[in-house]
């Protein structure tokens, strides 16, 4: 009498239609199972993509979304060494209004750094009033790059060019210059695509943290509508997942990249505990609708590429997504003109860093100490104060003998923390030790990391972000 009801239970399935909390409970039971026996139908699913690709149907089916890369050939990663090192996506959001009356712009920017052999990535949101340098047209926001070189395709790019890999194209470029990082590939979807792709995937299961009410939500007939989503575990349509990760009034733009990286995490954790992949039907459709809203420049019209993403789709756990934003708490801002935002570089070129590093940071708990070399009395303790304002973990600071240089010493193995931090003072390497050099100082008691400060300190380190 057991055997059978629990092969009833085996079947049952998520319905779009049925009340949120039985689909929540559903999920999760699901969830618990999954888990236990993800990694022996991995290589069962691993197996039919295999046979799939090679009999060319899934490899026809998404080489419709691959669209050309239209930056100079030397920002294009060989296709022999994708997925075998770091690697960055620029995800985009593109508005595109039906009657095209007020153009196509990019109203979602997130970097990926996805670590492929590691297993986990990193999201870094760039707000779209972020001033930067856009090539061929100087200081701008940074959302206008796409519209521009959308509209300017064959002038930026050739005659046969098209617009939207042009916007990407151009988008990308000013990106890399602006974070002074590479970006390795772009992967843009349109709004109506993403909230057809939710549907379809039968809605997403997320945690939302408090309510979000926006009395002025814009709808495409260009009028105004009163949103309401509240807290709580619950199962989001498309028009609402859509209507969370772009709503800002009543809110801020900071916070709504927050909820767009949350979303973006919550729908692969969806497609893990849905198994999409063990479903071919479903898989299907979902591919069928990217196909039509999703361009990319990852070579997924390669074979043996196509495979690698989906070995890293099935492996990253949402918890290893770590998640980053450019915004005022941890990133100075030198000025502000109208929306116009002007951020400090040198905070940039930190966060940079942290999104380098991704989620081994928490993990390492490293503890820094600053130590004064100098004559200025207060100063390692006003440094430490930033440094922990930074997201830094300090101990109390204390001074040392005398000395020239600055340097920063690291004494129990604490590498990524030890990269962001030389990231944020921006110190060359040869003032950068992964472990004692001989003439360091006794390890500070409790100290993982120590800040040495010398007659050469910035007196910018001393200020808070």
């Amino acid at each position: 009498m057991e055997r059978p009801r629990r092969t009833e239970q085996k079947q049952r399935r998520i319905s779009p239609q049925g009340s949120a909390r039985e689909r929540v409970a559903l999920l999760r039971a699901q969830r618990r199972r999954r888990w236990r026996w993800l990694w022996v139908t991995g290589g069962i699913v691993l197996l039919l993509l295999l046979a799939l690709a090679g009999a060319g149907w899934l490899w026809q089916t998404v080489a419709g979304m691959r669209q050309p890369d239209l930056r100079p050939a030397g920002t294009v990663v060989p296709t022999n060494a994708v997925f075998r090192q770091p690697f960055t996506v620029l995800l985009l959001g593109v508005d595109r209004r039906p009657d095209g009356s007020e153009g196509v712009r990019s109203d979602t920017l997130i970097l990926a750094y996805v670590h492929p052999t590691e297993r986990w990535a990193s999201l870094l949101s760039i707000p779209r009033d972020t001033v930067a340098t856009i090539p061929g047209l100087g200081e701008q926001k940074i959302n206008v790059a796409y519209s521009y070189g959308y509209q300017h395709a064959t002038e930026l790019y050739g005659a046969d060019a098209d617009p939207a890999a042009a916007g990407a194209a151009l988008t990308a470029e000013t990106v890399a210059q602006f974070l002074n990082i590479p970006v390795d590939y772009v992967a843009q979807i349109d709004f109506a695509g993403f909230e057809r792709f939710i549907d379809k995937l039968g809605g997403v299961v997320i945690d939302v943290p408090y309510p979000v009410l926006d009395s002025s939500f814009p709808t495409a007939d260009y009028g105004y509508e009163r949103i309401f989503i509240p807290a709580g575990l619950q199962v989001i349509n498309g028009e609402t997942a859509l209507k969370y990760a772009r709503s800002r009034h009543g809110s801020s733009d900071f916070e709504r990249a927050r909820r767009q990286q949350m979303l973006l995490r919550a729908v692969l954790e969806t497609v893990r505990t849905r198994g999409v992949f063990e479903q071919a039907s479903l898989l299907t459709a979902l591919i069928d609708e990217a196909r039509r809203s999703v361009k990319t420049t990852l070579p997924i019209d390669d074979p043996a590429a196509l495979r690698e993403l989906m070995t890293l789709a099935q492996t990253i756990d949402s918890q290893r997504i770590a998640t980053f934003s450019i915004n005022p708490r941890e990133v100075a801002i030198v000025a502000e003109i109208g929306s116009d935002i002007y951020w400090n570089r040198r905070d940039v070129a930190a966060m940079v860093e942290r999104l380098r590093a991704g989620p081994r940071i928490n993990a390492e708990q490293a503890r820094i100490q600053v130590l004064n070399g100098t004559p200025v009395n207060g100063l390692a303790a006003r440094i430490s104060r930033a440094l922990a304002n930074a997201n830094f973990q300090t101990l109390p600071a204390a001074n040392t003998d005398r000395r020239e240089t600055t340097i920063l010493i690291d004494y129990t193995g604490k590498p990524a923390t030890l990269a962001r931090l030389a990231g944020h003072l921006g110190l060359p390497a040869s003032q950068v030790f992964a472990s004692p050099p001989d003439d360091a100082p006794p390890q500070p008691l409790g100290a993982d990391i120590v800040l040495l400060i010398g007659q050469d300190y910035d007196p910018a380190w001393a200020m808070a972000p």
